[in-house]
């Protein structure tokens, strides 16, 4: 009888140390991750740089990527790029190479970077900003306005290797307005060139004195760009100037198909106005109403 019941006591310790192998062996302890799955490794966006860009003369092509830790798992659809067209992600280790294209932002602006955490690693330090640059064209919002005219060999001014040219105001400064103060006197302002529209202003402004008209708008006149600065050199075009305006008007963008002063003068009582639906320039009474769109150069 005692024999059977030290039987009986045997089965049930093996009993109990099956279940509590068994119970080991489910899983129930599996460190707070919901069924055993491993922990996602930490990662840091560290910073975005553009590559293959050089200010004013040629577009950012990539973006390099650093990371804390290789991200293994990334791709590019995981990332989002804002101001600039995504390409291909290549690269490995702590840094990957985006391609970029289709750049939106001004010269010098800066692109946004966000990263959603890809599988098997949780990302944070995203977004990164990256400034990015572009080659300047005609038509391209730059310092405060649009370029509407990069100067050309042959041209006043012009500087092999260099880029230089016209800004122009995003709109009309105003719908109609006389050149002069109401003083008929030759002001000296003279210049037809490109290059003299500054001098004119300068001149027809020293010579008229305070008051509402084409030149002095273009003098008073300042324009802020996000991240550049202020820009006040702004003045009324010279004859020239003001043609490269209307032989790029589509571009630029904004204009009417009305007569604009141009800021070379003629006599004490003319000066020169182009209409920008032919083209035509001719010369106008000071006293004549004409639109006004101020240039600065760059």
């Amino acid at each position: 009888m005692k024999e059977k019941k030290n039987i009986f006591l045997g089965l049930l310790i093996a009993a109990s140390l099956l279940l509590t192998i068994g119970c080991d062996l489910t899983g129930t302890d599996d460190g707070g991750n919901g069924g055993g799955d491993p922990t996602p490794t930490a990662v840091t966006f560290e910073s975005a740089v553009q590559t293959g860009g050089t200010s004013g003369t040629a577009n950012s092509t990539g973006l390099t990527l650093t990371f804390s830790v290789d991200p293994t798992t990334l791709a590019a659809s995981d990332i989002t790029v804002t101001g600039a067209t995504k390409g291909a992600l290549s690269g490995s280790g702590l840094t990957r190479t985006l391609a970029i294209s289709d750049i939106t932002v001004g010269n010098g602006e800066t692109v946004s970077v966000a990263i959603a955490s890809p599988s098997g690693f949780t990302i944070s330090g995203s977004p990164q900003t990256a400034v990015v640059y572009r080659a300047l064209s005609i038509g391209m919002a730059y310092q405060g306005g649009i370029i509407a005219y990069i100067l050309q060999s042959g041209d006043p001014g012009y500087v092999s290797g260099e880029t230089q040219g016209l800004i122009a105001s995003t709109e009309d400064l105003s719908t109609g307005i006389q050149w002069y103060n109401g003083s008929d006197t030759t002001t000296g302002a003279t210049g037809t060139a490109l290059g003299t529209g500054q001098a004119n202003t300068t001149a027809i402004v020293n010579n008229q004195g305070a008051g509402s008209y084409a030149a002095q708008l273009c003098n008073d006149y300042t324009n802020a760009d996000t991240g550049t600065g202020v820009y006040s050199d702004w003045y009324l075009p010279s004859k020239d100037e003001l043609n490269k305006l209307y032989l790029n008007k589509t571009v630029v963008g904004g204009f009417a198909d009305e007569g604009y002063w141009s800021s070379s003068e003629n006599s004490s009582n003319i000066a020169w106005l182009q209409y920008f639906y032919y083209g035509y320039q001719l010369n106008a009474n000071k006293s004549s109403s004409g639109r006004v769109r101020a240039v600065r150069a760059f």
